[in-house]
């Protein structure tokens, strides 16, 4: 039976919170192999709250207060762990061992080709994305929880061992996820290797800030510290870099998601839709402004900060109440949920004009995220 979201899918008034932040460990229920995973309920001083759970080192929910006090759930997405493991592998969970695609599923280091695991094809060439099969979304990690003065979180730990989806290195992994007082959600990623490898993390949220009820995503409002955006090739992977001027992707100045989703564009053709990768303005690896999404009717916004070089969004055109009928509030209604997916370039192992996503041993890998929730 799907567990009831009582805190999150019923809005409730910010005075019932609590006066120092907590985490409250429960059971998930079991996987198909035995497994017992957890979930973790992060709760700050003011009352807004994150779940998180083991399996996949997932974000199950997020409340948060709308501009009258209102507290409710912005994530887009399941909330039972059969769904979680059945359903639709990629709704909220860390992307890796490699976020997005690597054409032709392989790549080249220090002269040795490595082939990894492929679950896409297009034009009868192999893509890896998002780690393979059986990438880190598929594995219970080890969750420990963690409670300071002005906030609380969840230290999650994976071992991926060497040669899994075909990635070099055994690749010693820590993800966590902190809610602060202030109404924050930062995720920290860690890791080190034994062997040269490839590696880039992120997380696969889905946000609609009308909360639990659901809308139409692109009538949000988003801004872009972007002054330029990837095209891809039909692989989905990376071809040019162009100015966003006079493209469907200008979010210079704040626009809604939709405003010119009608434009003759080549990458709107390719990709289908509105699925954009931007390239974050003077970038240059510390914690940056990426993009503010924003909604009118609630006052809620996202003001997303990172130290990664770009953000991809996509916007749930591919959902519909009959493939996803099992949403946590009901069926998941298509561009229902943006992702704001803070990453390194796709396919930067075979891309020597991108950053170099090759991690070696004695280097640690280490990369940082807020989601910096407010009202208006």
């Amino acid at each position: 039976m799907k567990r009831l979201f009582l805190l999150s899918a019923i809005a409730f008034c910010i005075c019932a919170c609590c006066k120092h932040p907590e985490v409250i460990e429960t059971s998930f229920g079991l996987l198909s192999n035995g497994e017992e995973a957890t979930l973790w309920r992060i709760v700050n001083s003011n009352g807004a709250s994150m779940e998180v759970t083991d399996f996949g080192c997932r974000i199950v929910s997020i409340s948060m207060p709308d501009r009258k006090g209102l507290i409710d759930d912005v994530v887009v997405g399941y909330g039972d762990l059969e769904s979680f493991e059945k359903g639709d592998r990629f709704l909220g969970p860390v992307i890796g061992r490699f976020g997005n695609r690597i054409d032709h599923a392989s790549f080249t280091l220090d002269g040795v080709t490595y082939m990894v695991d492929a679950n896409e094809s297009f034009d009868g060439e192999p893509v890896q994305c998002h780690g393979g099969r059986k990438g880190f979304d598929q594995f219970l990690w080890e969750g420990e929880a963690i409670v300071e003065e002005d906030r609380a979180g969840v230290r999650f730990h994976r071992l991926s061992p060497d040669g899994e989806q075909g990635f070099p290195g055994n690749l010693d992994t820590y993800v966590t996820y902190w809610l602060t007082d202030d109404n924050v959600v930062r995720l920290e990623y860690d890791a080190v290797t034994d062997k040269p490898t490839v590696i880039n993390l992120s997380n696969h949220t889905y946000f609609n800030l009308r909360g639990s009820r659901g809308s139409y995503i692109m009538e949000h409002m988003l801004q872009v510290e972007a002054d330029t955006c990837v095209r891809n090739n039909t692989h989905f992977c990376p071809d040019v870099l162009l100015p966003v001027e006079d493209t469907p992707f200008d979010f210079r100045e704040p626009h809604r998601v939709d405003y010119r989703i009608d434009m003759p564009d080549e990458h709107l053709r390719i990709m289908k839709g509105m699925s954009a990768c931007w390239v974050i303005r003077d970038w240059d690896g510390t914690l940056r402004k990426a993009a503010d999404l924003y909604d009118e009717e609630t006052g809620r916004g996202i003001v997303t900060w990172t130290t990664e070089p770009t953000l991809l969004t996509f916007t749930g055109r591919t959902f519909s109440a009959e493939t996803y009928p099992n949403g946590k509030y009901g069926p998941i209604q298509k561009f229902a949920g943006m992702l704001l997916e803070t990453i390194h370039f796709p396919d930067s192992p075979n891309q020597d004009r991108f950053p170099s996503t090759v991690l070696r041993p004695g280097e640690k890998y280490h990369s940082e995220t807020e989601y910096r929730f407010y009202t208006k």
